[in-house]
Parts: structure tokens; sequence; C-alpha cells
């Protein structure tokens, strides 16, 4: 039995081998098998190095990519927490110059411009830069050339991050009441004030030491903003220097009585309320709402003055063309004086492009000082910028006012600008 079993595994053994090596067509097959074996794993080994370059690279670039964050972070972390000298810390300094030519068909003057000639306003140097974290200090002193004198127009800290998404502004400023009074006059859309702010608040605005705290509400799906200030009193602009609003009142007394009109003179410290929204209308229109009051604590003889404002902006999707419309009412009260005056301005402007806006504004107001008589001027203006820092504006100006003469009024401004100077976002 067990010879037998030998004898079948020799048999099958040997037609297996006859089978596998004497066969010629499956003696190809199995070269061809073994052929395309190796080429797959010399392809194999040749991606397998491929993909060890290329990850090997790429760990290379990672590893650089996280070295130069280090030194780029490095300088950002000391100039922004811990503070160093050097360059680190230098803030940024710009100037910038207001310089216009005014006409008039009034034999003596308007206003405070007394004749036709070529004013240079004002060199404004700006020194503005981070002292801290969320602490923005911003330093103004203005060359008034007419007058050969330098006054401090701003000086104060901004603290940008208090709690409570809140704010605080310290130091001398241009008091934030209304839209135009905060804004630099080569920053406005305009070469003069409109005659509200010029009778109310004075043609430089209302500037003093004091606090204006603000606070964004919680749980509002818009913008709304509610602030409050507490202010020394009784300065402007150019008050000290000339000796006192007396002796200012004098010099301007050599123009005549159109378009002239007493400011406001606060008694004691002054106090500012107000709240400011600004609701969307759709992805690319939007409407600011405003109420502004301030009122100075002298006992029965108070001053106080209100300001509402309204403003609506649409910009033209994909393009520079932008559209404003800006509206501001303000109403005077002064016991001392006995006088309830009323004014507003409303304005038109249109960017035609990134160079060149053109507008509209209309202004009516009772003087400052008397609520016997009115006031009104319409101003067409043209403005060519040639830079974000300098442009070309031209302005004319037709006005009357009850009891004295009409005026045409002509004024072309040129504004340049060095440096990295950037305002605030209006509100």
């Amino acid at each position: 039995m067990k010879n037998a079993f030998f004898i079948f595994l020799f048999f099958m053994s040997a037609s297996f081998f006859n089978a596998v090596f004497a066969n010629p067509e499956s003696s190809g097959d199995k070269n061809a098998f073994v052929y395309d074996l190796d080429q797959l794993r010399t392809d194999f080994r040749e991606l397998e190095q491929d993909y060890k370059t290329r990850i090997n690279a790429l760990e290379d670039r990672v590893k650089r990519s996280e070295e130069i964050f280090i030194r780029e972070r490095e300088p950002e972390k000391l100039k922004t927490f811990y503070g160093t000298k050097g360059s680190l810390m230098n803030p940024d300094i710009s100037v910038i110059a207001d310089v216009f030519y005014h006409f008039s068909d009034h034999s003596e003057g308007v206003g405070g411009f007394s004749d036709n000639d070529l004013y240079f306003r004002e060199v404004e140097l700006a020194i503005q830069g981070y002292i801290y974290p969320g602490v923005r200090a911003e330093f103004y002193p203005v060359w008034e050339v007419e007058e050969e004198e330098v006054e401090i127009e701003e000086a104060f800290a901004n603290f940008l991050t208090l709690p409570f998404n809140s704010s605080l502004l310290v130091g001398r400023q241009r008091i934030r009441f209304g839209a135009v009074n905060p804004v630099h006059q080569h920053y406005r859309n305009y070469v003069d004030v409109p005659l509200p702010v010029q009778n109310f608040l004075g043609a430089h605005g209302y500037i003093d030491d004091g606090i204006d705290f603000s606070i964004m509400a919680p749980l509002v799906n818009f913008p709304l903003k509610f602030g409050f200030g507490v202010f020394d009193g009784n300065k402007e602009l150019g008050e000290h220097e000339h000796g006192g609003l007396e002796e200012e009142e004098e010099e301007e007394a050599d123009g005549s009585g159109i378009f002239e009109s007493e400011p406001i003179e606060w008694m004691d410290h002054v106090f500012l309320a107000k709240i400011d929204a600004n609701i969307p209308l759709s992805n690319n229109a939007d409407i600011s709402l405003g109420y502004h009051v301030m009122w100075d604590d002298n006992g029965g003889a108070r001053s106080v003055i209100h300001n509402g404002r309204l403003a609506l902006n649409y910009s033209f999707l994909n393009s520079y063309r932008k559209l404003l419309w800006e509206n501001e009412v303000y109403s005077l009260d002064i016991d001392e004086r006995d006088v309830e005056s009323f004014g507003f301005y409303s304005l038109l402007k249109f960017n035609a492009s990134r160079f060149i806006d053109a507008g509209l504004r209309y202004d009516w107001s009772e003087p400052g000082d008397s609520d016997e008589t009115r006031q009104w001027a319409l101003n067409p203006i043209l403005t060519w910028h040639l830079t974000e820092a300098s442009y070309v504006r031209f302005q004319y100006k037709y006005g009357e006012h009850e009891g004295f003469d009409s005026v045409n009024e002509g004024m072309v401004q040129f504004v340049w600008g060095l440096g990295p100077h950037t305002h605030a976002l209006r509100d």
C-alpha cells in the first residue's frame, strides 16, 4: 500500500514538472509574470523615493515658514506689549498745509475775510502713535500763518479697548459734538463752515480740555453708541493767544456785518450727552442718526445747544461712486442773551470717481447773538483729489442776510499733506 502511494506521487510530480518546464507556452507566461512583478517593484521603489523627497521638501518649507513667522512676530510682540526705544516706538509724523484764495463782490469783505486775497490758513503738524496696547496718543500743533502763532489744536490720549466695548478720550480735543466740529478743517467736505456751526460754535469750532466717554450698546444688531463728556468751558482755538474773546471780536469787527455772529460763550464747566446710531439698510446703503446736547453749569443763566443729525450713505457696487446726503439741525438757547436761535444745513455730495466729487450745500441760520434776523447761503462745491492727502477744491457761495446786502463769494482751496496722517472714521 505504501509502495503504491509513492508510485502515484512520483507520476503526479513528473506530470507537473513536464507541464511546467516542457510546455513552451507555459514557460513564456511565467517569464512575463516575473517581468511584470519586477517592473512593479521598480515603479514602487521610484514612487516611494519620490514621495520621500517631496515630504522632506515640505517639512523643510514648514520649518522655514515657522522660523520666518517667529522672526516677524517677535518685533511686533515687543512693539505691542513691552515697548522699547528706537524705531519700534517712533510715532507717525505728518505735515498738512491749507491754502486758499478768497474773493467776493462785497466792498468790506465777508465775515473774517476782509478782502480778496490769498490766505495761508494754517500748517498742521500731526504726531500720532500707540503708547500702549489699545491706547493711542495724538498731538496736533497748528501754525496760524496769518496770526504768526502756534497753537495746540488737539492733544489727547484715546483709550480704545476699555471693558464693555467702551472708550475714553482724555485731553484737549475738538469736542465730539455734531458732525462738523470734531473734524479738522482740511478734512471737511467744504472750504468754509456751515452758517449754523459758524454762528453758534465759531469759525474755528469749539475746542476744550476734558474727557469724553462712550460705550456701545450691547444686544443690538446695529452700532448704537452712548456718550458723555465733561470739559473746562470757555475755550476756543485762538482765544487765549489773541487776548480773549473780546479782542478777537474787535479784530473781526473790521469786516462787514454780513455772516458775522457772536458764538456761544461757556461760563463754567460744560457737559455733553449724545447718542449715535448707524442702521444698515442694505449691503451698500446705511443711515446715520444722532442727537447731541451741550450745556454749562452756570446757575440760572444757562447756555444750551442741541444738535440733531440724519445722514444717508449709498455706495454703488463695484465702483468708487458714492452718494452722501447729510443734514444737521442746531438749536441754541442762551439765557444771558435772551436768545433762542435756530439753524440747519443740508449737504448733497456725489463721488463721481476715485478723484472727483461734487456737492451742493444749503445753509439757513439765525445768528448766535440775535434771533431777530435770518441768514442763508447756497454753496456748489467741486473737489479734485490728487492723492489721499492732497486736493484742489472750488466753492462758490451766494448768501443773504436780512438787513444787509447779498454777497457772492468764490474760494479756491489747495490742501497738501506729507506723511501717513489719517483721521478716525466719522461718526
